[in-house]
């Protein structure tokens, strides 16, 4: 908060100055706690944009004063690009992005209301226009009163349509699920600004994909996919995808980035899967299959096995996760963490002094897994560090979250209070 307050005062005082003019205001969260709670506030500095007193996005642009200010700026001018004649329209729909087209009498009829909330809070992620002339309508072959969805020339294929017709209710929110539905498609095309609308399970084939420079190669793999996702018919989601821009996402899977790849991998809600065979339709078929069938191994990244694992905190690895904690018969109390983390550091000691005080203790380990090098398994959800979980030997598959005091005594009394049996050698 310290080092933006004087960017954002220099980007007000530019922007106050603009035609038209763009308000930045402040709002003590920690005394207006109430209003922080409404819009959702958890953490400092928030940032989100307002138009006409309604909240439409969060702000997602540079904090610099110079990047406030151009942001501002673009957010500023209009979301929806007024159409008055057929050639205009035309035009608006020879893009490279997925257009949406409203056709209305007026600006003041409840579609056109939402059409305009949609576009104001989804500016960045579609190009949004309007068009209040009859015969610009005619000429698209479109009835009035209504919103379409255009899928770029790019991704036009004869699998699906390449327009859409919105038939639901004139609010914002049906509208955006309408669009994005529709924008993602049979096989959409991800990237890192649109994979935000990608649902989960996903497949991806990630290859040199160039729609402009080499738009027969995209077109090869992509209309492959299109025919097998018509055909498996399951609730998993097809995407290509650009290996450039996602590169350093490949490498972590272990996979080759080179321009002759062609990975494939399916991103569930917390695992993830890579196909082993070359890429060929019936290889994607077969992987498909499996993964319906339940029967693929999950990726996991893995550290190198510890060459020694005698200390009383056992290193866990990717590759060492089923031998020592979830296929042993001891109960496991595991810290997730990252080298640089403050917070980790701090712990490490009373952690290692918690290990030695339960090392007689046959029944139980007292583990560590580095996060930032280990995928840690689907069952734990590690969003910061330390994250601590304790994991009962009758019940590996319900890892219970450590919320508590991290001093010694009560997490010593935590494993007392949690074990599911009694030490052979000594009890506690």
């Amino acid at each position: 908060c310290k080092s933006l307050a004087p960017e954002y005062e220099k980007a007000a005082t530019e922007l106050k100055a603009n035609d038209p003019p763009v308000t930045l205001a402040k709002v003590d969260a920690t005394v207006e706690s109430s209003l922080g709670s409404k819009y959702g506030v958890s953490g400092y500095p928030t940032l989100k944009i307002f138009r006409k007193g309604v909240e439409s996005a969060p702000y997602e642009g540079p904090r610099t004063a110079a990047g406030i200010v151009k942001y501002m700026q673009k957010q500023a001018g209009s979301s929806v690009k007024v159409l008055a004649t057929a050639e205009e329209a035309d035009k608006f729909l020879q893009t490279t992005e997925h257009a949406v087209l409203g056709f209305f009498d007026s600006k003041d009829t409840p579609l056109a209301t939402a059409f305009q909330q949609l576009a104001d809070s989804n500016r960045d992620d579609f190009k949004f226009g309007a068009s209040y002339t009859p015969a610009v309508a005619a000429h698209l072959k479109q009835g009035s009163n209504t919103v379409v969805y255009y899928q770029p020339k790019k991704l036009e294929n004869k699998f699906e349509a390449a327009t859409a017709v919105y038939s639901g209710k004139p609010n914002s929110k049906s509208l955006k699920d309408f669009v994005v539905e529709k924008s993602v498609g049979l096989v959409g095309h991800v990237t890192p600004d649109s994979e935000k609308f990608f649902e989960k399970p996903l497949l991806v084939v990630f290859f040199d994909l160039d729609f402009v420079k080499n738009p027969s190669g995209a077109k090869y793999i992509r209309n492959r996919l299109l025919k097998l996702a018509q055909e498996v018919g399951t609730n998993l989601q097809f995407a290509v995808a650009n290996t450039a821009e996602f590169g350093q996402y490949q490498q972590s899977l272990g996979l080759k980035t080179g321009k002759e790849e062609v990975s494939v991998v399916i991103l569930g809600d917390k695992a993830k899967y890579k196909m082993a065979d070359k890429f060929s339709v019936d290889a994607v078929k077969k992987f498909v299959a499996a993964f319906t069938a339940g029967s693929l191994e999950e990726y996991i990244k893995s550290e190198p096995l510890p060459a020694s694992n005698d200390a009383p905190v056992k290193v866990i690895v990717g590759k060492n996760y089923k031998e020592l904690v979830a296929d042993t018969d001891k109960d496991v109390f595991i810290e997730f963490y990252a080298p640089w983390c403050g917070h980790c550091k701090s712990l490490a000691p009373k952690w290692d002094e918690l290990a030695e005080k339960l090392a007689k203790d046959d029944t139980v380990l007292i583990a560590k897994m580095d996060a930032t090098a280990n995928d840690p398994p689907s069952s734990f959800e590690v969003r910061g560090f330390p994250t601590l979980y304790f994991i009962p030997a009758n019940n590996k598959g319900s890892p219970k979250k450590y919320e508590g005091s991290r001093e010694v005594k009560d997490m010593l009394e935590f494993v007392k209070s949690n074990k599911s049996q009694k030490a052979k050698k000594s009890d506690l």
